[in-house]
């Protein structure tokens, strides 16, 4: 059959006739040409074309030798290959692709690692000889076809146990050296499978493994390759995951110390299941999905917690609390995809994840936590609805939209949180004063965008959005700082925002609104006011320092939600000159005004004072805009109620 671009077809048995017929015309020739050589030379006649005869037998002979070596090649990688064509006692076809060059190169690769690197070295010899061919191996992921020839003639006593094998050579190349089977390997499972002898190679790769010391070497070997998700998915259930919900209560420790020093891998074949959905989206939902199989009646969030509960309590807990929140963020697709704009499939699995890590809140295991973080941040619209009380107060989190729900413009939630399950969520990870901040700028960028749009829409409309909106981040701030009181403690919660309010505000320069970066700790002040007012003057006199009085925080948050409107081109008289910043040519902001302040202060006047005065024209200016003034008050009014924090001891 004459080879294409995609396969070529190959008898074997016709090849081994081929093979015959060539040795005998060789050999006959070989003694043609003696015979005739002998009686010429007695007769004194030259023989040069008699030799040239010779030269074409010993041709012959050669490629005998290398069409019986393709033969046995050819029948290797055609093992477990169908019955294609033919009739009767003819025997079929095997169809392959056109690469026999290649297939050669994996055939000498596979030969010296399975009959003879790791059969006639030891030691440090061993391991240098493995480095020495290991970028040969790496390079057959340019030819995937290559590379599947490679594992399929690979001794699977050797393709079983790799990285053992490569890691008891004490070799410090061991974690690269891995890497490059790794690559071909991914390469291999990758391509279509026109290597009839790789389908099995592939089968073993996704089914158990027979112990867990088996299943850590696959593990491990697959947890560099890049493999297609269904083979992730696939192959973590069948060699650990499908076990462990099925029995979770044993040890799953399978490596030793050397293997996890040689490669940095978790010894707990748990944790390297998961590690291998990591990164894979697809391969971390659809091992959710199907995990355990049908015997298996939990639901994905049974699932999820019953890993965490193993973490709790398992010497190697780190390291699946770890995986597990990597294998989260991937199927939630908190990294890859845009906020608002989140998939069904990953909304789905998120609210799974959510549900099941809140019910451990400040109990979440800490590997975990950062996890935790990414995902809010990447569910800020999420957060942001499952806080509010305003509507739906009863509701239960769910997919579909609750019963008298308002939507509100760009807060676009792909799923409903209760307010009690969104607080729950928040205490896994705001003991971290660090994931805290980090989520605390999201917020506030948030916060900051949508009031903006909100306005703009007003402004076009007469409608009430920025009140709404306004109300809902008030709401978010007052849940998360509650449970921030919850984990850290009221006085630890309050103590780290104060310094970050007091810092923060100090380091605040011309033109920089409070909403944008540092206004969530900010807001966040607002909402818990009466527990600031209740402490210790040394707490007070770091606020007063910062803002000049306790009433300042309130009153700064009219001035943001001023500037806010006028941006937007909300109705109302021109401001007065001195309102107008050199700099920009808009409306001041609280903090212009506060810079001035400190500026212009003297011995004789406080800067306390120098900013009255300069606020006087910005309060006059708000109350002759009465419609103005009212949507400001209203909004910092909402912006500032403790009305969350205090409704969650009836809805948590």
């Amino acid at each position: 059959m004459a080879p294409t671009a995609e396969f070529c077809g190959i008898d074997p048995e016709e090849m081994g006739q081929l093979a015959t017929s060539l040795r005998g015309a060789a050999d006959r020739l070989t003694a043609f040409s003696r015979e005739f050589e002998g009686k010429l030379r007695q007769n004194g006649i030259s023989t040069p074309a008699l030799r040239e005869i010779a030269d074409i037998a010993d041709w012959g002979g050669t490629q005998v030798s290398m069409l019986h070596g393709r033969i046995d090649l050819i029948r290797a990688l055609g093992d477990g290959a169908p019955e294609l064509g033919g009739g009767g006692d003819r025997p079929s076809f095997v169809r392959l692709p056109d690469e026999l060059e290649g297939f050669e190169t994996a055939q000498g690769l596979a030969s010296m690692y399975g009959k003879d690197i790791f059969v006639n070295f030891a030691g440090e010899l061993q391991g240098e000889v493995i480095h020495n061919h290991a970028d040969e191996v790496a390079k057959l992921a340019d030819n995937p076809q290559a590379a599947a020839a490679f594992f399929a003639l690979l001794s699977p006593q050797v393709r079983d146990s790799l990285p053992s094998l490569i890691a008891n050579t004490g070799s410090k190349t061991a974690k690269q050296d891995l890497a490059a089977f790794s690559k071909a390997l991914g390469a291999a499972l990758s391509a279509p499978t026109l290597v009839p002898a790789f389908a099995k190679v592939r089968s073993d790769l996704v089914k158990p493994a027979g112990s867990k010391v088996a299943a850590w070497n696959r593990l491990a070997l697959l947890k560099g390759a890049n493999a297609p998700s269904g083979v992730r998915s696939a192959a973590a259930r069948a060699l650990v995951l499908d076990d462990f919900v099925k029995k979770p209560r044993q040890d799953w420790r399978a490596a030793g110390a050397t293997e996890v020093k040689a490669y940095g891998l978790p010894s707990d074949v748990v944790a390297l299941g998961l590690e291998v959905l990591a990164g894979d989206g697809t391969a971390a939902r659809d091992a959710f999905t199907a995990m355990g199989g049908a015997d298996v009646k939990l639901s994905q969030v049974e699932k999820m917690k019953r890993f965490l509960d193993y973490a709790k309590g398992a010497g190697t807990g780190d390291e699946v609390a770890g995986a597990f929140g990597r294998v989260m963020e991937a199927g939630t697709e908190a990294t890859t995809e845009k906020p608002g704009q989140h998939s069904p499939a990953a909304a789905a699995f998120t609210l799974d994840a959510i549900r099941a890590a809140g019910s451990f809140g400040d109990g979440l295991p800490e590997p975990a936590r950062g996890s935790m973080a990414t995902i809010a941040k990447s569910y800020i619209h999420e957060l942001a609805s499952g806080a509010r009380f305003d509507k739906a107060v009863d509701r239960t989190s769910g997919l579909k939209v609750p019963d008298h729900w308002t939507p509100l413009p760009g807060v676009t939630p792909a799923f409903y949180l209760s307010p009690g399950d969104t607080h729950r969520f928040f205490k896994t990870f705001v003991g971290d004063k660090q994931l805290t901040d980090d989520f605390d700028k999201t917020a506030a960028q948030f916060r900051h965008d949508t009031l903006t749009a909100a306005a703009r829409l007003d402004v076009q409309g007469g409608t009430r959005y920025f009140e709404d909106t306004a109300r809902v981040f008030g709401d978010l701030a007052g849940v998360e700082f509650k449970a921030t009181l919850d984990v850290r403690g009221e006085q630890d919660a309050t103590n780290d925002l104060i310094l970050d309010i007091t810092k923060n505000t100090l380091a605040l320069g011309v033109d920089q609104i409070p909403i944008v970066g540092t206004g969530w700790e900010l807001t966040k002040a607002y909402v818990i006011s009466g527990v600031l007012d209740g402490w210790a003057d040394s707490f007070e006199t770091r606020v007063e320092e910062a803002t000049g009085a306790r009433s300042d925080f309130v009153l700064r948050q009219k001035y943001d939600m001023a500037h806010l409107l006028h941006e937007a081109g909300y109705p109302a008289s021109e401001p007065p000159t001195e309102l107008i910043s050199k700099s920009t040519g808009n409306l001041k902001t609280y903090d212009e005004l506060l810079a001035e302040a400190k500026q212009e202060a003297s011995e004789d006047k406080k800067w306390e004072q120098v900013l009255r005065q300069k606020l006087t024209p910005y309060e006059k200016w708000m109350d002759r805009n009465d419609s103005l003034d009212k949507k400001i008050e209203y909004s910092s009014q909402f912006l500032t109620s403790e009305q969350a924090k205090e409704q969650l001891r009836v809805w948590n």
